[in-house]
């Protein structure tokens, strides 16, 4: 990394975010090349000293702005562009879908496990028709307020609901609600929601929860589209000498927790899930991430993407990771999260020093018992 020309210095770097970025395509790159200098024929072996030498001169100031100086509040999403995605996918996204349906489905399990109801209920982002579909009664949900960004996306909803095809429409005790709004700029008053409900489109909105309320949210995980990416740095190695950020970037497992934490949620809990997708070939899989809408949307994006570079990318996914049969996998891991707003009525930690019963005495129990010794 002390060889890596950045284009500015670190100290200069206007977020944290993007350092982290390059350290985990440092990792990710190391780990492809390694891994293509097992399998390389003899006569690669030149490339791939090509390829390692340019490690030490690459410059990852590819994208535009990165080297450029700004308020460590940047905004690290364009949230115009990822609404014309979301727009996109109103009219290119199905019924069903192979990785939103199960994620959504064990989303939503958890609702069973809470005694407790939740008569208001915010459906947000990502999978909004999914968790509308699969809901089912779960949670003894009256009022659900479904929100997206993308009016297209509202549209198509709310056309589904008028369809006999649909099973949720044959609930009459449940009211339906539409909003067209940011999730970023959440239009509810304080503690006004029961539970807010995220399946892969996550964002911070601990105020509009009433006390006691529960935030239930699935997002995509550090190890997402790991081949993809390894691909592309590879790709972009080759043909262009450098690369830029081709993934959004993505929170890591042990981070989760913190987030619900700092978020102000209590009795946070964390679990996940990896899921492997099979494609005939790395288009259907871009294919696949543009019908969900989960396009590359960082603001600071390179928006060019050459053809050869585009094609080497595919060819490197196919010749590192291609199954007997020729198709592809595609790593998705998603991370489930729950936390609680505080309240008075929610079980709480005794303090030090305050246990009426000591661990000797309860092994004495069992030893006094007829049962084997501890």
């Amino acid at each position: 990394i002390r060889d890596v020309q950045y284009g500015a210095s670190v100290q200069e770097w206007h977020s944290f975010e993007i350092l982290f970025y390059l350290l985990s395509e440092m990792v990710g790159m190391c780990e492809a090349l390694s891994r293509f200098a097992q399998a390389a024929p003899a006569n690669h072996h030149q490339l791939l000293r090509g390829l390692w030498a340019m490690i030490g001169r690459a410059s990852f100031s590819a994208a535009p702005g990165f080297d450029q100086i700004g308020d460590r509040n940047v905004n690290i999403f364009d949230r115009s562009y990822k609404r014309k995605q979301r727009d996109r996918a109103a009219w290119l996204l199905g019924s069903n879908d192979p990785l939103l349906d199960p994620v959504t489905e064990n989303l939503l399990d958890r609702l069973q496990d809470c005694k407790r109801t939740f008569p208001i209920a915010l459906n947000m982002g990502g999978a909004v028709e999914h968790v509308r579909r699969l809901l089912r009664g779960r949670g003894g949900i009256e009022r659900l307020i479904t929100m997206d960004t993308s009016c297209d996306m509202i549209k198509k909803i709310m056309k589904a609901e008028t369809s006999e095809e649909n099973d949720i429409v044959t609930d009459p005790k449940l009211e339906r609600l539409y909003i067209v709004a940011d999730e970023e700029f959440l239009p509810f008053k304080e503690g006004s929601l029961d539970l807010i409900i995220s399946s892969l489109g996550l964002h911070w909105c601990r105020m509009a929860l009433k006390p006691d309320g529960l935030f239930l949210a699935a997002m995509l995980g550090g190890e997402t589209l790991r081949e993809l990416r390894i691909a592309c740095t590879v790709a972009q190695l080759e043909r262009e000498g450098g690369v830029s950020a081709r993934v959004s970037p993505l929170a890591q497992v042990q981070d989760a927790g913190n987030l619900l934490t700092r978020a102000g949620l209590a009795l946070p809990t964390v679990d996940v899930d990896q899921y492997t997708m099979w494609y005939p070939s790395a288009l259907e899989l871009i294919q696949h991430l543009q019908t969900m809408g989960e396009g590359n949307a960082v603001s600071q994006r390179n928006q060019c993407l050459k053809r050869d570079t585009a094609l080497a990318a595919a060819a490197v996914y196919q010749s590192m990771f291609a199954g007997d049969d020729g198709s592809i996998p595609a790593t998705f891991q998603v991370i489930y999260m729950a936390g609680w707003r505080p309240h008075s009525s929610q079980q709480k930690s005794q303090s030090r020093g305050s246990a009426t019963a000591s661990f000797a005495d309860i092994e004495k129990v069992f030893i006094s018992s007829d049962g084997p010794e501890v």
